[in-house]
């Protein structure tokens, strides 16, 4: 994890604010309970990190247009200026990870995976999120 601590701090981002990141440059202008449960961390972990993101100018909250009680998280232009070599920084992160292993061994690893997210979902009884990947 470190390499990857390390060049999201080049980027200005922290260690627990880049899955944020990453979930809203997949789909922008989420609430933040949504957030929560795509991330699967509470409510007030994700409200810190939305304000740190906010105070360094990488999102904004805006009011839900129906639901006033709901804020959604938007990414600033300056994140979306960044997208590229944060997307950057996944691959080559993700590229460290299945460095030597045969993809089909890759396939049986991510089966096993998704299995043990299932189990723990029906374990701890969480709803399963909305599939954005």
């Amino acid at each position: 994890m470190g390499h990857l601590r390390r060049e999201m701090k080049k980027l200005g981002v922290g260690t627990g604010d880049y899955s944020f990141m990453a979930i809203l440059f997949l789909k922008d202008g989420l609430s933040q309970d949504e957030l929560s449960r795509q991330i699967r961390v509470d409510k007030s972990y994700t409200a810190r990190a939305v304000a740190r993101l906010e105070k360094m100018g990488l999102v904004e909250r805006r009011p839900h247009p129906d639901v006033y009680r709901v804020k959604q998280v938007f990414l600033s232009q300056q994140a979306r200026d960044m997208q590229a070599p944060f997307v950057q920084v996944l691959i080559n992160w993700h590229q460290v990870l299945v460095k030597d292993i045969d993809p089909d061994d890759l396939k049986i690893i991510q089966t096993g995976l998704d299995k043990m997210m299932e189990n723990a979902q029906a374990d701890l009884s969480m709803e399963d999120p909305d599939p954005i990947f």
